[in-house]
C-alpha cells in the first residue's frame, strides 16, 4: 500500500515538496494524479492538497504559494502552534496552517531570493523568518513530516514506512600553505604578490604560526587519524588551496593523510559567474593530489547567495554541497537535518545538487560556556536525533588540534562525537 496524493493542479513545486517530505524524510511510496475519479476508486492511502476536499481522504487545504511560478513578496500572517508560530494558516483541515507550503517557503530559501532584489548584503541568520517564528534551532520540516506521519497512521494503523536512521558527520576545514619559489628574484616577486592576493595565504599563515595560531596540517591530520578511528566516526574534509600555480603546492603527506577520507573544495561558491574558472582550477587541484576523489563536493562558510552560488557550482561539476547553514549562529537554515536536492526558484526545476545541511560550528561555540556548550550539543543532537536525520557540524581542523589555545573546542569534538555516537 502506497500514498497516492491528488491535486487539481500538479505544479512542479507541489510534486518537489510532497517528494522530499514523503519520499526523502518519511520513506514512503507516493503517486501523483490530478484525475479525481481515479482517485477516489483508489484502494490506496488518500491525500488531497486544494481548496476542498473530494471525499473522506485525509486533507490539507492549500494556499497560492505551491501553485505560483514567481517569487513575490509575500503577506505572511502566523498563527501559535504549541511552542511557535507557523505560517500559512488554514480552516478545515488537518492541520491548521498549509504545511506543505510553510516547508517548500523554508527549504527553498525563498526569502533570501527576496533579500537579494533589494541589497548586497549578507543574510543573517537573526534576520530570517524561521528565527521570527523561534524554529530556527529545530529541523521544523523533519518534525512537521513526523506530524503529518501520525495523521496518516492515526486513519490507516497498517501502512508502513520505511526505517530511517540518525547519522552523525563532522565537517573539518583546512587551507593549504603555498611555498614560496626558490630563486630570490622568483622569491621576492612570489612574496610581493601575497600582499595584494586575499586568495594566496602565504603570509598569514606564516604570521599565524609566528602568534601560535597556526598549525602544521599533517601533525594535526595525524593526530585526528587517532581519534576518527577511536570515536569511529567517518567526516568530510574540506581544503582551501591558494591562489597560486600547482607547483607552489606540495601536499604530498596532506593527500597520503587524507587519500582514505572524503574530500571536497573549500570556498569554491563564488558570487558572479567570472569566478567558475577560479572554481575549475580549485577543482584541478584537489584531483592533483587526490586523484581518486570522484564524487566533487564543497563548502562555503562566507556568503551564500541564492541562485548563482549554486549555479556556479552545477555548472563546475560539483554534485555535493555543505554550505547550507549560518556562520554567525547555530540552527538549521533551510528548516531541515534531511539531505535535499536544490530547487532553483528562477527556473522552477529541481536541480541535480544535493545539499547537505550543518547546525553547528566552532566559530559559535568557540564564544561560549563550556556550560553552554554542552547544553547546545545536547539540544541539537537529541533535536536530530528525535527525527532521524543527519547532524552535520562544521570544524577548523586547527580548532581540533593539540594546540593548547584550542583545547575547549578540541574537548567539545571530543563530547559530541561520542554523545552522537550514543
Amino acid at each position: 500500500m502506497h500514498l497516492i496524493i491528488f491535486s487539481s493542479v500538479l505544479t512542479p513545486r507541489i510534486k518537489y515538496i510532497f517528494n522530499f517530505i514523503f519520499k526523502e524524510i518519511l520513506k514512503a511510496e507516493i503517486e501523483f494524479t490530478g484525475n479525481s475519479q481515479y482517485f477516489l476508486q483508489s484502494q490506496h492511502v488518500k491525500i488531497s492538497y486544494g481548496e476542498q476536499p473530494l471525499g473522506d481522504e485525509i486533507f490539507f487545504k492549500s494556499t497560492s504559494i505551491l501553485f505560483s511560478k514567481k517569487v513575490n513578496e509575500l503577506n505572511i500572517k502566523t498563527i501559535p502552534f504549541g511552542e511557535y508560530q507557523v505560517p500559512f494558516p488554514v480552516a478545515s483541515s488537518a492541520l491548521p496552517f498549509d504545511v506543505f507550503a510553510a516547508s517548500f517557503f523554508i527549504v527553498t530559501r525563498y526569502e533570501e531570493y527576496l533579500h537579494q532584489q533589494k541589497t548586497d548584503e549578507e543574510f543573517k541568520g537573526v534576520s530570517s523568518f524561521q528565527y521570527k517564528w523561534k524554529v530556527l534551532d529545530r529541523p521544523i520540516i523533519d518534525e512537521w513530516a513526523l506530524l503529518i506521519k501520525n495523521i496518516i497512521r492515526k486513519k490507516h494503523p497498517t501502512i508502513h514506512f520505511a526505517d530511517k536512521n540518525f547519522s552523525s558527520q563532522p565537517c573539518i576545514n583546512l587551507s593549504i600553505t603555498p611555498n614560496a619559489p626558490d630563486g630570490f628574484l622568483r622569491k621576492t616577486r612570489f612574496i610581493f604578490s601575497t600582499v595584494f592576493s586575499k586568495e594566496n595565504s602565504y603570509l598569514s599563515s606564516k604570521f599565524d604560526q609566528l602568534t601560535g595560531f597556526g598549525i602544521n596540517n599533517e601533525t594535526a591530520l595525524t593526530a585526528l587519524e587517532k581519534t576518527i578511528e577511536k570515536q569511529k566516526i567517518r567526516p568530510v574534509f574540506f581544503i582551501n588551496f591558494p591562489k597560486v600555480p600547482i607547483e607552489y603546492i606540495q601536499a604530498n603527506q596532506v593527500s597520503q593523510l587524507l587519500s582514505n577520507q572524503s574530500v571536497g573544495l573549500l570556498r569554491p561558491c563564488a558570487s558572479d559567474k567570472e569566478k567558475i574558472k577560479e572554481i575549475k582550477d580549485g577543482i584541478f587541484k584537489l584531483k592533483k593530489i587526490l586523484p581518486n576523489q570522484i564524487n566533487l563536493s564543497s563548502q562555503q562558510l562566507e556568503t551564500l547567495k541564492f541562485p548563482i552560488c549554486y549555479l556556479n557550482l552545477l555548472n563546475s561539476g560539483i554534485t555535493t554541497d555543505y554550505s547550507m547553514g549560518y556562520p554567525e549562529v547555530s540552527g538549521f537554515r533551510a528548516g531541515t537535518c534531511t539531505p535535499f536536492n536544490w530547487y532553483d526558484l528562477q527556473l522552477e526545476k529541481v536541480t541535480a545538487l544535493l545539499v547537505k545541511c550543518y547546525c553547528l560550528n566552532d566559530s559559535v561555540l568557540q564564544n561560549m560556556s563550556l556550560d553552554d556548550i554542552k547544553k547546545t550539543l545536547k539540544d541539537y543532537i537529541d533535536g536530530v536525533k528525535f527525527v532521524n536525520g543527519q547532524f552535520l557540524s562544521n570544524w577548523e581542523l586547527r580548532s581540533i588540534s593539540n594546540q593548547l589555545k584550542y583545547k575547549k573546542l578540541q574537548a567539545t569534538f571530543n563530547e559530541m562525537n561520542s554523545y552522537a555516537g550514543h
